[in-house]
């Protein structure tokens, strides 16, 4: 029978409880008392810190439950025993007690019974904005759009999660909070899906995909006709990071053939424009896929560029200026893979045109950094580096990297946008503002960034912080999927020896 103290600090059967595991049983403990007993991930999401790691989370949740003597469930069949239910769909949720816990759990604060609206208070589930009461317009409140607004402040700022009150996703929920129609709400929950999305996490944008009522997708107004799509791009998306391509491709196809959709497929600039740059995505692994024949590559290699050319079109034409800078260097970045991987591509033009292109998109649409377009040069210029780890840094140095004024010609006719900096404050720079949290990216572009940063260091820098950013490096790779991660291994080894190196850095 176990006994939980909330005073401070909160207490279960006399020890020290983990704030987060805590919090999870006495809201399992509270829906247990109302009609609907299960918790979704998503709430989890809502109320607690952001997580880098849900499903570490989950797990060490699921550790104090057992040390402490509850049983929870999860799945949406409550009939199984929780001995018998598939431990790797743990995660997924929802969570429930399993039948009797509830009565079992005693709950106090300042050693008396704790009341439901004291343990509510505890939980903060007052923290959640109420819908104003009376409403009965199914237009759109200012409310609303003021959140909204500062959503898409906090995004533009690259500023995504930040905590419960701060960054798009805090403001997207506020949003939540004054949606008085399915549409709104859908919409809603697709940007809160598209925010996880760009900050990395494909399992939270599934999540707050899966909370989207499927009537409010299917059979929306014509004015929402474009949300179903653009979800199930997301959710194609979600596939894509988790590196299977299979699915991904699936997802998409199956959008794509839906008749309802495909006018929007064929006429929604913004869908249009994801949905060109995802197969491109998609078309460009296939071509930088060893195991295929050189043939089905190169056609696939075309395939990407195409893909790629349209949604910088589509984005251009829209207006949708972070769209075109991201396909314009992606289109660039692609030419220059290609060329490298030894694919034929003869009569495609120069990848340097479409880097520059792109970051002056980037720059006129003020967005902060464009630190993938920044990353593709950083390699670029350096060629990848060299193939095996160079036995000192001197050799290192013998490795031919071009400076930013030998730029000018090769992106002509765009002018070079990289002049008078050069490269390694450049990375110097991108690393600091994350660091600092003044622009918030994924772990993949922040893996490849400090991957730059050691490289740059050994070779111009300081051999001690190429040091540092090669460990950083390795004890971030956690946070990537399991396919990324031979990738910067390997990049590490090519690095020179540095801790010998110290003494002579410069």
């Amino acid at each position: 029978m176990p006994r939980i103290d909330l005073d401070r600090p909160a207490r279960v059967d006399g020890a020290a409880a983990p704030a987060q595991s805590l919090w999870l049983l006495l809201a399992l403990w509270r829906r247990a008392q109302g009609p609907s007993p299960a918790l979704e991930v998503a709430t989890l999401d809502r109320h607690l810190p952001p997580a880098r790691h849900p499903r570490m989370r989950i797990s060490r949740a699921f550790a104090d439950f057992e040390r402490w003597g509850v049983a929870v469930g999860w799945g949406a069949d409550r009939s199984v025993p929780v001995a018998l239910l598939p431990l790797p769909e743990r995660s997924r949720g929802p969570f429930w007690l399993a039948a009797g816990e509830s009565r079992r759990m005693r709950v106090f604060i300042a050693g008396k019974p704790a009341t439901a609206s004291a343990v509510d208070r505890w939980l903060r589930w007052s923290d959640e904005v109420p819908l104003a009461a009376g409403v009965t317009d199914a237009k759109r409140s200012l409310a609303y759009w003021q959140a909204w607004g500062e959503a898409c402040d906090a995004s533009h700022a690259r500023q995504w999660i930040v905590d419960g009150r701060h960054g798009a996703l805090a403001a997207l929920r506020r949003a939540e909070a004054q949606a008085t129609t399915p549409s709104a709400s859908a919409f809603v929950h697709l940007q809160q899906a598209m925010t996880w999305r760009r900050a990395g996490n494909a399992d939270a944008a599934r999540r707050v995909l899966d909370a989207i009522p499927s009537r409010a997708l299917s059979n929306p107004a014509p004015g929402d006709a474009w949300l179903g799509p653009m979800a199930a791009i997301v959710r194609a998306w979600a596939s894509y990071a988790d590196r299977d391509l299979t699915g991904a491709r699936r997802l998409l196809q199956r959008a794509y053939r839906e008749p309802a959709w495909q006018p929007v497929f064929e006429h929604h600039p913004r869908v249009r424009a994801e949905h060109a740059n995802l197969r491109a995505l998609l078309e460009r692994a296939n071509a930088l896929d060893e195991g295929g024949d050189l043939a089905t590559r190169t056609a696939a290699a075309r395939a990407a560029l195409a893909h790629y050319r349209e949604a910088f079109t589509v984005a251009s034409e829209a207006e949708l200026g972070e769209a075109a800078a991201s396909a314009a260097s992606n289109l660039g970045w692609s030419l220059w893979l290609f060329r490298r991987t030894g694919l034929g591509l003869d009569g495609e033009e120069s990848p340097w045109p479409w880097l520059a292109l792109g970051a002056r998109q980037a720059e006129a649409s003020a967005v902060p950094g464009g630190q993938w377009g920044t990353l593709f040069v950083l390699r670029m210029v350096r060629d990848g580096g060299p193939a095996q780890a160079p036995t000192s840094r001197a050799a290192l140095r013998a490795w031919p990297v071009r400076a930013p004024s030998e730029l000018a010609s090769a992106c002509a006719p765009v002018p070079s946008p990289w002049s008078g900096q050069s490269w390694l404050p450049r990375v110097r720079s991108e690393v600091a503002a994350i660091d600092a949290g003044r622009v918030q990216v994924d772990p993949l572009l922040r893996a490849n960034l400090l991957l730059e940063l050691a490289w740059y260091e050994a070779r111009e820098g300081d051999a001690r912080q190429a040091a540092a950013a090669a460990a950083r490096l390795r004890h971030r790779l956690r946070e990537l999927a399991p396919r990324d991660r031979p990738f910067f291994r390997q990049a590490l080894k090519r690095l020179p020896p540095l801790a010998s190196a110290t003494a002579g850095a410069g």
